[in-house]
């Protein structure tokens, strides 16, 4: 059996590249699929009306500041 810490520390030594490469040839190799799954839209509220869904937020303000510190 595989030492888990020195996989630990093997796989802390890939780039973002490799580690994508990694979870897709494990992917592959175990018939797995590593994306989130999608929660199941909510039965309708007593009536049959269903609330309307929030609107997901697509743009965001980015503000960057100058750290003068010496």
């Amino acid at each position: 059996m595989a030492d888990t810490n020195t996989l630990v520390d093997q796989l802390s030594g890939l780039t973002v590249l490799e580690v994508a490469d990694l979870v897709k040839k494990l992917e592959e190799k175990w018939g797995v699929s590593a994306a989130a799954p999608v929660a199941a839209a909510a039965a309708p509220a007593a009536g049959g009306a269903a609330a309307p869904a929030a609107e997901e937020k697509t743009s965001f303000d980015v503000i960057l500041k100058e750290n003068r510190r010496q």
